[in-house]
């Protein structure tokens, strides 16, 4: 059963930052599991700073003042008054303009129900019961919103949440999004939509569509930094109304139209560069989280290594932060592969895939209280694979940790997501790989022989299948087999078959 942000574990000691109450690092103290590693030293190498939490509704589902902010009347003296769509503010704004700085929202008013609009048809500003200011804050890397769940965890039908963000200067379309169809199969946590990433945002605006009277309780946005340490609440008075001009939907393009996923062939390069030893001498450190993309592990074809898990970034070496883990690990025997993606930009460097990364683990560990992040494995566009869940490594094989990754179906499976947005982008081609060569890895040590085959599978939890329902289930699966949701994205569920492929491969080189 979900629950409300209020009775998490705390994890944080507050304290008086500027003013505002925010929270101090938390020691991490003895490891909470046996073996359970200490922070690496190389995650020190960024000053803490708090997630930024911006409540949309109260408790019983009514808007806050700071989420009417963009709809309530015309803007004050000296500031352009706004049209239907975009927002124009003052950026020299002081502290505590946000109440001020606020916007008609064309013909649409806060009561008005589009529940029954065609999705083509929304305008995220037009048909908003909610609406920010296009606000400026602290820099991020995950965004996500929480609500309190009750009897579903799903938002009431016809009610969307989006979000836009701005980086480097540049707003983002407008991001739908989705209510989690992941999660523990006991049900612990609270409910959420997935993690949107960034590449390093600094101004957001959030949008609520539907039945104004339907709006989910406590219904929180989470702005998750790196090394994020404690919580703070941004009320009118702690943000900045700043311009942004307007911006569409974040539309899915048709098959053929598809790109590739961008990337950095040096920076690809300098990461194959000088790891290529890696396969025989992890060494004494690895690489310490925050490190440089020549740093990070290698990216060496499926064929060229037996024991691709000698290549991961372990969680110790990603600066993965004992303090929030609460998950006893449990493991059990698996046999099937989920394909997962990130919701967001796919514009980020290898520098800051492990700030990404440590953002989605305290998103899953702590915003949403599941004690852990979801993923088993997390594989980036430069082929940069992560050790995601506790356990994910020492797991025997033909046995798997059981992650948080697909609601129902995490008993028994492996779940490794690509880092990126790849609903009409591509995957690339050494995202592909990777991904593959680590199912084939799993896959190989379980005894499987056949990528492209299935076997059975029983749910542990009711979702698109019910509790305890058993199916003929590919062993490589994407996550929309399993689940209610469009991941991995229109293209990269076009990119199964590939996947199944390159773990073939792997699963053919190793030694089992």
């Amino acid at each position: 059963m979900p629950i409300p942000r209020y009775l998490r574990p705390a994890l944080v000691v507050p304290m008086i930052l500027a003013g505002l109450v925010a929270s101090t690092p938390v020691s991490p103290g003895a490891p909470p599991f046996p073996h359970a590693p200490s922070v690496s030293a190389g995650s020190a190498s960024a000053d803490p700073a708090p997630v930024q939490l911006l409540d949309l509704t109260t408790q019983s589902g009514r808007p806050t003042e700071i989420a009417r902010s963009g709809l309530d009347g015309a803007r004050s003296s000296g500031v352009a008054a706004r049209a239907n769509t975009g927002a124009v503010g003052d950026p020299a704004a002081p502290p505590g303009a946000v109440g001020a700085l606020t916007a008609a929202a064309g013909d649409v008013g806060p009561g008005t129900d589009i529940a029954d609009s065609a999705a083509d048809d929304v305008d995220p500003e037009r048909d908003a019961v909610i609406l920010t200011d296009p606000l400026q804050v602290d820099d991020f890397l995950i965004a996500g919103f929480t609500w309190i769940g009750g009897e579903s965890d799903v938002p009431p039908d016809g009610v969307h949440i989006y979000l836009r963000v701005r980086q480097d200067g540049q707003w983002s379309p407008w991001y739908l999004n989705e209510p989690s169809d992941a999660g523990r199969d006991d049900g612990v946590g609270r409910a959420g939509t997935d993690e949107l990433v960034t590449g390093g945002a600094d101004a957001v605006q959030a949008s609520v569509v539907g039945d104004a009277s339907a709006l989910p309780a406590d219904l929180t946005l989470a702005l998750v930094p790196d090394h994020a340490s404690g919580e703070r609440d941004l009320g009118a008075a702690d943000g900045w109304a700043v311009g942004a001009e307007p911006t569409g939907l974040a539309a899915d393009e048709p098959a053929d139209g598809r790109a590739a996923a961008p990337g950095d062939e040096t920076a690809v390069s300098a990461v194959a560069a000088v790891q290529s030893d890696r396969r025989d001498d992890r060494g004494s450190a690895g690489a310490p989280a925050g490190a440089s993309a020549a740093r990070l592990p290698s990216v060496i074809p499926a064929a060229e290594t037996d024991d691709p898990s000698a290549l991961v970034t372990t969680r110790e070496e990603w600066g993965a932060n004992p303090a929030y883990l609460n998950w006893r690990p449990n493991y059990v025997p698996a046999d099937h592969v989920i394909v997962h993606h990130t919701a967001g930009t796919n514009d980020y460097t290898p520098e800051q895939s492990p700030s990404i990364v440590r953002g989605i683990y305290y998103y899953h560990a702590v915003v949403l209280g599941w004690g852990d992040i979801g993923y088993n494995f997390l594989v980036d566009k430069y082929g940069q694979v992560f050790e995601g869940r506790y356990g994910t490594l020492d797991s025997d094989p033909g046995t798997m940790v059981v992650g948080g990754h697909a609601y129902g179906a995490n008993t028994g499976t492996m779940g490794i997501s690509m880092m990126g947005n790849y609903s009409s982008t591509d995957p690339s081609e050494i995202q592909i790989e990777r991904v593959g060569q680590m199912a084939g890895w799993f896959l190989g040590r379980a005894g499987v022989v056949d990528a492209y085959g299935s076997s059975r599978f029983t749910f542990h939890a009711t979702q698109k299948y019910r509790r305890g329902q058993t199916i003929d289930l590919d062993v490589i699966s994407a996550h929309r087999d399993v689940g209610y949701t469009t991941c991995p994205g229109d293209a990269g569920y076009s990119m199964m078959d590939p996947i199944r492929s390159a773990a073939q491969d792997q699963i053919d080189y190793g030694a089992w």
